[in-house]
């Protein structure tokens, strides 16, 4: 496995393990990162979040042989928007948990960590050809 598909194997490890956090119990995740509860309708939303989250690192999961650049794509653009997204709700201030700040570090960190990879990838590859 390169380390290209290491990157992109711990984004997808991350990513699975937060939906199925979501699937199984979206009130404590809610109250870690965001610092609230859910109730009604948020947590139907929360749980499709989960199956969202599972299909995406399923889909972005490296294969040995693969080619394609679309899960360095899909996962550098899913990490950025949700590092943006979770940034300006921690910067507001108006709602946020003890896991708030980690995460957005988290998804920065990834959001800079796989374009890197997949340019890595794609040296290799072409010194291979």
């Amino acid at each position: 496995m390169t380390k290209g598909q290491q990157v992109l194997a711990i984004a997808c490890g991350l990513e699975a393990a937060t939906g199925l956090g979501l699937l199984v119990a979206p009130s404590m995740v809610a109250r870690l990162v965001l610092g609230s509860d859910l109730a009604d309708v948020s947590i139907i939303i929360s749980n499709i979040a989960g199956v969202a989250l599972i299909s995406l690192a399923i889909a972005c999961w490296p294969r040995a042989g693969a080619t394609s650049r679309a899960p360095y794509a899909g996962m550098f653009f899913y990490n950025l928007l949700a590092a943006l997204l979770l940034g300006e709700t921690a910067v507001a201030g108006t709602i946020g948990g003890i896991l708030l700040w980690p995460i957005v570090v988290a998804h920065l960190g990834l959001a800079v960590l796989i374009p890197l990879a997949s340019f890595g990838r794609r040296r290799v590859t072409a010194e291979q050809a």
